[in-house]
């Protein structure tokens, strides 16, 4: 008979009940009958992706394929890259997707016709990749205004042992270029979310950030408001005391401006939650 002990074989000789005696020594057959005892050692657990990376996609058909090229060379075989997709788009952005994931397991392509929003997009993502077992979320833009070779950055940040690690464009290393009534906008909320919600983020507003496994699954459970980017500030405000860091970020190009009903939705809930927390303080 043949056990196995820390990649070891051992081959036990056991005596017949009538016939020659065993060539071992009493206290060798003892020894070496401890190890038939012992349960088989269980195969080795194998790790599910690292990074999940999260971007929502509509029409970027003359894009889309720059994007993922530079995002796959920032990344390893153990990462995946979720590619969210819905009604919204109309052009042949899913078709090259679809072509691109046929050959490299890293894409994924997530349709998803149920989206009514950006932030339903976003958190379909978010669910793929938390079900994949990501050790890592991180979204971003897939319009190119995010860089992919900053994804390196948040890996590092990640690496240090923080639970969120959110990109920002206002602190020391992050740059802004685009229109400045978006820089305003931007700049302007953050200040705002601060004085109001208690937080010290230099950015409070970006979309550029990378959560642990934990923080993403706590982020789901919570859930968010809002239905338009202002979500990104409901995130940030409830990982406020989290261990976190900022990740300086370079943004470029923003894809188009924030309407006004949307503006309004942001100090519907920066009021709400200024409201809840106040609350909450006196409690």
């Amino acid at each position: 008979m043949t056990q196995r002990r820390c990649g070891v074989h051992f081959s036990v000789t056991k005596p017949a009940e009538s016939g020659p005696v065993s060539p071992f020594s009493p206290h060798t057959c003892q020894l070496l009958s401890r190890f038939s005892t012992i349960d088989p050692l269980e195969p080795k657990t194998i790790q599910g992706p690292r990074l999940g990376i999260v971007t929502p996609l509509a029409n970027e058909e003359t894009t889309v394929d720059e994007f993922l090229d530079r995002v796959l060379r920032q990344i390893d075989a153990r990462d995946r890259v979720f590619c969210v997709l819905d009604r919204a788009s109309r052009d042949s952005t899913r078709q090259r997707i679809e072509s691109r994931s046929a050959v490299e397991p890293r894409i994924r392509l997530v349709w998803a016709p149920e989206n009514r929003c950006v932030v339903d997009a976003y958190f379909r993502g978010y669910r793929e990749a938390v079900e994949a077992g990501c050790t890592w979320i991180l979204e971003m833009d897939g319009g190119l205004s995010h860089p992919p070779e900053l994804i390196p950055r948040f890996i590092e940040a990640m690496e240090s042992g923080v639970d969120f690690a959110p990109g920002s464009r206002f602190c020391p290393g992050g740059s802004y270029s685009g229109r400045w009534s978006r820089y305003l906008l931007s700049k302007g909320g953050t200040v705002i979310a601060n004085l109001l919600l208690g937080t010290r983020m230099h950015d409070m507003t970006s979309g550029f950030e990378c959560f642990s496994r934990d923080a993403m699954e706590y982020v789901l459970e919570k859930g968010v408001e809002s239905r338009g980017h202002f979500f990104q500030t409901e995130i940030r405000y409830r990982l406020k005391d989290w261990a976190w860091r900022e990740v300086p970020i370079d943004y470029s190009c923003p894809s188009k401006s924030v309407g006004g009903s949307q503006i309004k939705e942001s100090f519907r809930i920066l009021w709400k939650l200024y409201q809840s927390k106040d609350e909450s303080t006196k409690g």
